[in-house]
């Protein structure tokens, strides 16, 4: 049953649709660490020389574009209350380790590759750049080298969603998406490197 699932998932990350044009490599007009520190706090900061820095797309499916910033940060979860963003741990979550104020001691010992995932959902016509966002997630524990937009098929019934697929150069790829139905992020493995 669980190969049946892992077949699955491989197979509906490796249909996906050529993601669409939101990979920028910056946010033009946008100071990315003034909006890290205004959005998440202090205790995130950009690394150094990232290839590419944020993703958008949308990501929960309301038609107002989202964002995923790749930040640094030792400790994210003191500053989830004051600044009002959900931690959570989608990797760990698939393999039954769900919750992350314990998964967050889980980090990798390799600090090039210890990066969270700052996830604005937009609202209205500023979308992720409103100043009261629809949601904020910071996402720990996915073990990526870069992420990009890609497009995957959940349902057979329902289009294509958009998701953050999650490329770990000397593993595997993945994917991590939003489940609008039960209000949480989900990772998914994908395609082995050879």
């Amino acid at each position: 049953m669980c190969m049946a699932l892992v077949l699955t998932a491989n197979l509906s990350i490796g249909q996906s649709q050529p993601p669409a044009p939101t990979a920028p490599q910056s946010a033009p007009g946008v100071d990315l660490s003034a909006l890290v520190k205004q959005q998440f706090g202090s205790t995130f900061t950009l690394p150094q020389g990232y290839a590419t820095p944020l993703i958008t797309a949308d990501f929960d499916g309301d038609g107002v574009e989202d964002v995923a910033i790749v930040a640094d940060s030792k400790e994210p979860l003191p500053d989830s209350f004051s600044f009002k963003y959900t931690v959570a741990d989608p990797y760990n979550s698939y393999f039954g380790f769900g919750n992350p104020a314990v998964t967050s001691n889980f980090n990798t010992s390799d600090p090039r590759k210890n990066h969270d995932l700052l996830i604005i959902f937009g609202a209205g016509a500023d979308s992720w750049h409103a100043a009261t966002p629809k949601g904020k997630f910071v996402i720990i524990n996915l073990p990526f080298d870069s992420i990009e937009v890609s497009r995957m098929l959940i349902k057979k019934n329902k289009p294509p969603i958009f998701v953050i697929k999650a490329h770990e150069a000397q593993i595997m790829d993945s994917a991590v998406f939003w489940d609008a139905k039960k209000k949480r992020w989900k990772w998914e493995p994908g395609n082995a490197v050879n």
